[in-house]
């Protein structure tokens, strides 16, 4: 099966988490900078399985995030934390 157009070599996430979350610290590299991590683990963050972590935040950073959160005057909500899943047939529609 042929991968989607559109969405590089590698894949769809199926969930939003790390996109919300990463768009309140502004963009990858600065969300990258405040979290003292690559600017690619951030980006893979945002990947489909197996290259990324399918757009959820890894447990292990999850305590990072939220003391940069703090750090750094940025509100996340429970909302932010909600993984959704994305549904690809209607978005951009």
């Amino acid at each position: 099966m042929a991968k989607p157009r559109g969405f590089g070599k590698h894949g769809r996430p199926t969930y939003n988490q790390a996109k919300k979350i990463v768009g309140k610290f502004g963009n990858e590299s600065e969300a990258a900078g405040i979290f003292g991590v690559s600017r690619i683990t951030i980006y893979r963050w945002q990947y489909g399985r197996p290259y990324g972590t399918d757009g959820l935040i890894p447990g292990h950073m999850i305590e990072r995030v939220q003391r940069a959160a703090r750090l750094h005057g940025v509100v996340l909500t429970d909302a932010d934390w909600r993984p959704e899943r994305i549904d690809y047939e209607t978005e951009g529609a």
